[in-house]
């Protein structure tokens, strides 16, 4: 059974570690959605129990109105009809969360984030991957099976910071703090040994988790030329027995 985005978010904002990494999520109601895009000038709704960037839909504040997407269909409606325009994409047997937007950086032009991948294979947690998801063309997720492909992340992190690298190297030790702080505190309630960790960076150089998948893909770091993560992680898989 996975484990829901709201269980391991309310487990998150419990740590005043992560706390302040963690953009504002709530299950989602009419109003609830609507206060939000008062405050946002975007949002994303998602379903608990979703995985590989299914069913999510992003709302974005036009100049008159808004723009609601999820995949590639696209709709544009007023302040009257942007609930119904959500709906309409929603399945209904699913229970949603809506979550403050963010205004990622991007690489190249297009917007990426960090997928880290941590085992358990005894007693103690290690990254054995890390690696930038760079998102299709006009695509807002990064998901593999959407389209996004794997970048080395000091290839990437050296472009953001422009050859910066004690910036570089400062954002990538903090990376591996919270991801470990993150697996951690998600294991304190439920018996896991792999997690998959995405974080983003903002335009103002902030850190923030968007998630913590306990059945995390691997083929993502297939794609790295170099294949030593893709190594690690299936050695460790085999100790785990999974």
């Amino acid at each position: 059974m996975t484990i829901g985005k709201m269980k391991k978010h309310k487990e998150m904002i419990r740590n005043p570690i992560l706390r302040p990494h963690l953009p504002e999520t709530h299950w989602m109601t009419g109003s609830r959605t609507l206060r939000m895009l008062q405050t946002y000038s975007s949002v994303f709704i998602k379903p608990n129990h979703g995985s590989g960037g299914n069913g999510i839909i992003r709302v974005k504040k036009l100049r008159k109105g808004y723009e609601v997407r999820c995949g590639s269909s696209l709709k544009i409606a007023g302040p009257s009809s942007v609930l119904k325009a959500i709906r309409s994409y929603r399945k209904s047997k699913h229970r949603y969360l809506v979550q403050k937007g963010l205004r990622l950086e991007k690489y190249h032009g297009v917007i990426f984030d960090i997928r880290v991948y941590l085992q358990k294979p005894k007693h103690k947690w290690e990254i054995s991957g890390m690696a930038a998801r760079v998102a299709a063309p006009h695509k807002f997720v990064t998901n593999y099976h959407k389209g996004g492909h794997a970048k080395p992340l000091q290839k990437v992190l050296i472009s953001l910071f422009q050859n910066n690298q004690s910036k570089v190297d400062a954002c990538y030790r903090k990376i591996e703090e919270l991801s470990i702080v993150i697996a951690k505190t998600v294991n304190k309630r439920h018996s896991i040994h792999e997690l998959g960790v995405d974080l983003a960076i903002d335009k103002k150089g902030r850190i923030w988790i968007i998630e913590a998948n306990s059945h995390p893909g691997h083929m993502l770091f297939t794609q790295l030329s170099d294949h030593t993560m893709i190594r690690t992680i299936m050695e460790n898989k085999r100790s785990i027995g999974i």
